[in-house]
């Protein structure tokens, strides 16, 4: 999904694939997207007084609280209506799907199984039938075992128009969901069947073999559907019932969440290698903060022990005398985001064949190492690929136009007609994207003085709107968070489809279609990425955007917390964690 803002979150993407999106749909998706990047904080709580050891390592014990400052009061803590970080990173201690997210050791984060045993895909990856692990037990007060009508169940009550989820766009390729509407077109999605208790058939409407990454993502996680019903839909909003090894307490609107640990989890053994361990800290609390810097200053006083670090801050974090003595760490972390400039591939100012050798020059003149360093305190990663390096297939060297000033001029003397004056550069207004145009702009000029740029920042709201209807003339900011680990997620942006819903670059071309579609039914995993490479390469090549940089999230943690992982999708395995 593209970000609204300058931080980014965890889970927001459009997904339209085949059929063209009604306007309501997109609507959705875009208000999808504002709320996705309302706010950003994510932290843990503590003393800040170092322990014997203080490094993350160190043998795990049991007991304790974990705090846990979340930045805004979530829009939801359930499966239904998940969708950005501060209800996600509650929504992961608590509900379980098919597939969970894993980090690797190379950085990247995948989907692996977690309820799914087994998964069969045929071969022109439109049917997937899952093996549902058995013993898996919903929570007290529900306490009985998931079967594969659960799924059925939690699938098709979320893809109902009724219950008005923001995030079925997830669910997209499963036939059953109208791609008009996308909602379910009937009480139950037909492409979703229970064949026995513990095997889970699902057909989609087109292939997409990368369909299992998607099942990372909250709105496809299991909850028991008739508990929902029986107690009414805000009871279950208020404190709601999942697989997982942490329990709902209390949500105390805009103050705080309170979990639980489950003491008969079902995997407290550890059975299930992929799946979340029963965990060490007793009760995690999730104490709701509006402000950053609030909870920056929370941070250093210690009342928490891990927060985001505010904008501006991130170089005197890492100098503070208890960074330089192991109290704290101080890091960027790799996030599954990227920052590029749309180009506007229909319009005659900087589109069309006849003007490639000005984009082309602009991507070999665009100074990302210094909107990276300088804008950004080093925090960003400057990349001139639109896929960022955390997700797998993420391939460098692909950008015909590297960058090379000295030979941007070379390249913009290619163009044989009348260079455009104040090429209109539109970006929505606040969270630093001035700063970070005006330092493109300067490398531009530095390379290419001939060249002219106006810029133009837009109210959020407002800029979002007019980037769907095809408004921007020449430049506009765009940026990109994946739902879901998949190369498919970024590739989408400059397709036809995703050239008017995706990047607003409104690019096409033919060869980009055909090799995303082979990809998309290719289920050998090398073949299939190395036909999105492919389809990148060209999307490159045509120039319909300049790619600026990979986010990274800064974060600083206090280490008396042990265990302490962060993936890319900006989600804390609490299980993991432990109070040293």
């Amino acid at each position: 999904m593209e970000d609204s803002g300058g931080s980014l979150t965890t889970f927001s993407h459009k997904e339209v694939i085949v059929k063209r999106p009604t306007r309501r749909w997109r609507g959705l998706l875009i208000l999808a997207a504002v709320l996705i990047v309302a706010a950003m904080l994510l932290a843990a709580c503590g003393s800040d007084e170092p322990s014997d050891d203080a490094s993350p390592a160190g043998e795990p014990k049991a007991g304790g609280q974990y705090n846990f400052a979340i930045g805004a009061e979530p829009v939801s803590i359930e499966p239904l209506n998940t969708q950005e970080s501060e209800g996600a990173q509650v929504e992961h201690q608590v509900f379980q799907g098919l597939y969970i997210l894993q980090l690797q050791p190379d950085g990247t984060t995948k989907a692996v199984p977690d309820l799914a045993e087994s998964t069969e895909v045929n071969e022109d990856a439109t049917v997937f039938t899952f093996k549902i692990r058995q013993g898996v037990m919903f929570q007290p007060p529900v306490n009985r075992e998931v079967k594969a009508q659960d799924f059925v169940d939690a699938w098709s009550y979320n893809a109902q128009a009724e219950n008005k989820s923001a995030t079925t766009y997830i669910m997209a390729p499963i036939k059953g969901i109208d791609p008009e509407s996308g909602f379910a077109e009937g009480p139950v999605l037909s492409g979703v069947k229970a064949l026995d208790d513990y095997t889970l058939e699902v057909t989609l409407q087109y292939p997409f073999a990368d369909f299992t990454a998607t099942l990372v993502h909250p709105i496809t996680q299991v909850f028991p559907v008739d508990y929902a019903k029986e107690i009414g839909r805000k009871a279950f909003f208020d404190k709601p019932v999942g697989t997982g090894p942490y329990m709902v307490e209390e949500w105390k609107h805009n103050q705080y969440i309170t979990l639980t640990q489950w003491k008969d989890y079902w995997n407290k053994d550890g059975a299930s290698e992929n799946s979340a361990g029963p965990g060490y800290v007793e009760t995690i609390n999730f104490p709701i903060y509006t402000d950053d810097n609030t909870a920056w200053l929370a941070f250093q006083k210690g009342d928490v022990d891990y927060a985001r670090v505010p904008t501006g801050n991130f170089k005197a974090a890492q100098n503070d005398p208890k960074t330089k003595d192991g109290t704290w760490t101080v890091e960027a972390y790799p996030s599954t985001s990227v920052y590029f400039i749309s180009v506007a591939m229909n319009k005659p100012t900087l589109g069309g064949d006849e003007n490639l050798p000005i984009r082309a020059a602009l991507n070999m003149a665009a100074d990302r190492e210094a909107v990276s360093t300088i804008v950004n305190e080093g925090i960003s990663i400057p990349s001139d690929s639109i896929v960022p390096v955390t997700i797998p297939g993420y391939k460098a060297g692909l950008n015909p136009y590297p960058y090379d000033p000295e030979q941007a001029q070379a390249k913009l003397d290619e163009f044989s007609g009348t260079l455009p004056k104040d090429i209109p550069y539109w970006f929505n207004s606040g969270a630093g994207h001035d700063k970070i145009a005006e330092a493109m702009v300067a490398g531009w000029q530095k390379a290419m003085p001939e060249l002219t740029f106006k810029l133009n920042g837009i109210e959020t709201n407002s800029y979002w709107t007019q980037a769907s209807e095809n408004k921007p003339p020449a430049l506009l900011r765009m940026g990109w968070v994946a739902d879901y680990p998949s190369i498919d997620n970024f590739i989408y942006l400059f397709t036809t489809d995703g050239g008017k819903y995706g990047s607003y670059s409104f690019y096409s071309n033919a060869e980009v279609d055909r090799l995303f579609e082979e990809a998309r039914s290719t289920t050998d995993e090398a073949q299939r990425l190395a036909l999105y490479n492919e389809a990148e390469k060209l999307i490159l090549a045509d120039a319909p955007c300049i790619p600026v940089y990979t986010y990274r999230d800064a974060r600083a943690t206090n280490n008396r917390i042990g265990g302490f992982t962060y993936n890319a999708f900006m989600l804390v395995d609490m299980w993991d964690v432990w109070v040293k």
